[in-house]
């Protein structure tokens, strides 16, 4: 299965990013995604570390990476694409584990924090 695929897996109606209008689409579905993950965890459960990232990572669920963004959307060339999209479904992935911690809410935290950074770094790469 390839990063697309996987992403639809989780994300059925996930657009790619084919065009300007299906990457902000898809933009906002993958932050969604873990959103949506995320905020249904009790935070009054997490240790104070772990609602530091909790907290961190919320906000990078609500709000898109505008520098990263613009950076990207200036030369959505294949290379960005193929980047971007393989670095969503890793944070897919990421966030998909919050259904089976096993207690480890502190570690998957930081694993989805690397996983946006990853998808940062995609859409701001040359």
């Amino acid at each position: 299965m390839n990063a697309l695929e996987e992403i639809r897996a989780e994300i059925p109606n996930f657009p790619g990013c084919e065009g300007e209008m299906e990457c902000r689409l898809s933009d906002e579905q993958v932050r969604s995604y873990v959103g949506e993950r995320l905020a249904s965890i009790d935070g009054s459960a997490l240790s104070p570390d772990e609602k530091a990232l909790y907290d961190s990572l919320m906000f990078r669920s609500e709000f898109m990476n505008q520098e990263a963004f613009r950076i990207f959307d200036e030369d959505r060339n294949e290379n960005r694409i193929t980047a971007v999209i393989e670095a969503d479904a890793a944070l897919v992935a990421a966030a998909k584990n919050l259904n089976s911690t096993d207690g480890k809410l502190g570690d998957t935290f930081k694993a989805i924090g690397e996983a946006f950074d990853r998808r940062d770094a995609a859409m701001s790469q040359p």
